[in-house]
């Protein structure tokens, strides 16, 4: 017997071969349109996966992602999949995506909506029909539940989700099995503790993913092993520990070149984004004002591209290196855009942008009255 379509589609997503797996996926995706009812749940399938691919490939197009997913609601909601014994694991997985892929975008407030649709789903089904669900279902659930609460400045709020979601993979015995999750857990946790001032305990939980990417060879883990290095120079650099948080940093740098080369194409580029600001952070609090402007500037052109696609994830990040621009050269223009966009980051998702937001009003006032 011939192997199965989307079997072998999800093959060949599963090595990497997303391009292949999506060109076999939309000619699936015709066939089963064309069956009608009787093809509405492989239609579904079909379409989640597409959706799935097009968000994690090499190269993502998270915009192309979310209209598939758009499209697989349709399917959902058409009476056949209503009527379906499958229309709950199948909600909480469309959900799930949607989730993910909104959170990716920088629409917090709507990832966490659809999110908590997904874990209503997954509650429902844990009651219903467990033997349907698997024993770490929840945690990605849980996971982009603790990034987007997070990301809307509820950061407090966060903290108990990614918990969750740890403790459930540990429990499982899935953490060797699924890594990247742990990882990125772990990323967020610390993200969340160094935002709330708790800086013993983000060091450790970054420490911990930074020890665990470190041994892994996958471009998923080694990006996130970037990510975790960046991120606890930040931390690093909130208690004064400069030349840990330089050589952290630039360790991060050292393993997005040995990942990918020189940066080329756009993706490759957003990576250096925070790591040069995290860079030029440091290079100012130990008063090499030259250096720090050269490396937020390099950051600037990387994040302002960036910001023109998905305008709501990279704002914060933009807002910072014009803030770094305006503090290294004492440049009144950087000063004031900075203080712009924080503020309005600062009223809408209060608490999250507080330290940035303080720092850009200073900074104003004082280049403003002439003591700069």
């Amino acid at each position: 017997m011939g192997q199965d379509p989307l079997s072998q589609a999800q093959r060949l997503a599963a090595a990497g071969e997303h391009e292949a797996a999506l060109r076999l996926a939309r000619e699936l995706e015709a066939e089963y349109a064309a069956q009608g009812d009787d093809g509405v749940n492989l239609l579904l399938w079909v379409r989640l996966s597409m959706a799935r691919w097009l968000a994690v490939q090499e190269r993502p197009d998270r915009r192309a992602a979310l209209a598939v997913l758009d499209a697989a609601e349709q399917t959902w909601r058409s009476p056949a999949v209503q009527g379906s014994e499958m229309v709950h694991l199948l909600g909480a997985e469309l959900m799930s995506l949607r989730s993910f892929v909104l959170r990716q975008l920088g629409y917090a407030a709507e990832s966490l909506a659809a999110g908590e649709q997904a874990l209503a789903f997954f509650t429902e089904l844990e009651q219903d029909a467990p033997e349907m669900l698997s024993a770490v279902g929840r945690v990605p659930l849980l996971l982009n539940r603790g990034a987007a609460l997070a990301d809307l400045g509820r950061t407090a709020e966060s903290l108990a989700p990614l918990a969750q979601a740890l403790a459930a993979l540990r429990e499982a015995g899935a953490a060797a099995v699924h890594r990247d999750v742990e990882i990125e857990l772990l990323v967020l946790q610390g993200t969340s503790l160094t935002l709330l001032g708790r800086f013993a305990e983000a060091g450790a939980a970054e420490a911990e993913a930074i020890a665990f990417a470190r041994k892994e060879s996958g471009r998923a883990a080694r990006h996130l092993l970037a990510t975790a290095l960046t991120n606890h120079a930040t931390t690093l650099t909130r208690v004064r520990q400069y030349d840990e948080a330089l050589g952290t940093v630039h360790e991060a740098m050292a393993v997005l070149r040995e990942t990918d080369g020189e940066p080329v194409t756009a993706v490759q580029r957003r990576r250096w984004g925070l790591p040069l600001s995290t860079e030029a952070e440091v290079l100012l609090a130990v008063g090499r004002r030259e250096d720090a402007a050269r490396a937020a500037r390099r950051a600037e052109p990387v994040l302002r591209e960036y910001a023109a696609e998905v305008p709501l994830l990279v704002a914060g990040s933009l807002a910072n290196v014009c803030l770094l621009i305006g503090e290294a050269e004492d440049d009144k223009a950087y000063a004031d855009e900075a203080l712009e966009r924080l503020t309005e980051l600062n009223e809408r998702f209060p608490g999250r942008y507080e330290y940035w937001w303080r720092r850009a009003r200073d900074l104003v006032e004082r280049l403003h009255s002439g003591a700069g």
